[in-house]
């Protein structure tokens, strides 16, 4: 991959800059994961971001803000609802390997790239769910999870199911580019915000923690 070196230092010194120390193994797993998205890309309609920095800034950067927003439970479930290329689940998997994810995504292309990028990867405890979350949540018996994160979709599209979902101490994570004091459903309540800046002036981001409602 060109300007790979570069690259490579630009993931470590902007991950660095939200307190995450990559390892070798990590740095080499985001580097790969970035070489095959561009190389599905090509054909597969995973992002509109062609560029390989500003993949790391918009995408890998992005995502793992939610480490230094929320403590994730040791070995907890992750749900990922909408997943599409794996934003923000596989970076924050690649960091937090103890997590049990699952990438919930509707379109079959997206989730072919899903189920090969986990393979190229590695990836241990990673289930790809193709469909919708309405589908995933309707499921017998239903599938707890600790965790659910939302990124790339609207917010109503998914709380009814989100609700289902999250043990009654679970949490949902919203990726968000403003704050806002809205409270997006009666089963949860905003537990807080937290702001960050990307690199290369890439945007404003706020990652919204949302606690089950009656939860301590």
């Amino acid at each position: 991959m060109e300007h790979e070196r570069a690259l490579r230092e630009f993931l470590v010194a902007s991950t660095k800059g939200l307190g995450i120390n990559l390892t070798e193994q990590q740095a080499r797993q985001f580097l790969d994961y970035l070489s095959q998205l561009l190389a599905w890309n090509r054909t597969t309609n995973l992002t509109s971001i062609t560029d390989p920095f500003e993949i790391v800034s918009k995408h890998f950067v992005d995502s793992l803000t939610a480490l230094t927003a929320f403590n994730f439970p040791f070995q907890g479930t992750v749900v990922d609802v909408g997943s599409g290329a794996g934003f923000p689940g596989i970076p924050l998997k690649i960091v937090k390997n103890d997590l049990h994810l699952v990438l919930v995504e509707p379109a079959m292309k997206k989730c072919s790239f899903l189920h090969s990028v986990v393979g190229t990867l590695k990836l241990k405890q990673v289930s790809v769910f193709s469909g919708r979350i309405q589908q995933y949540a309707a499921q017998e018996p239903r599938p707890l999870t600790d965790v659910v994160i939302v990124r790339a979709l609207k917010t109503e599209q998914v709380m009814e199911s989100a609700a289902l979902l999250i043990k009654p101490k679970g949490h949902l994570l919203l990726y968000r580019t403003q704050r806002t004091d809205e409270r997006p459903s009666q089963a949860f309540r905003v537990s807080s915000h937290h702001e960050f800046s990307l690199p290369m002036n890439h945007g404003h981001r706020v990652v919204t923690v949302l606690a089950r409602e009656g939860s301590a």
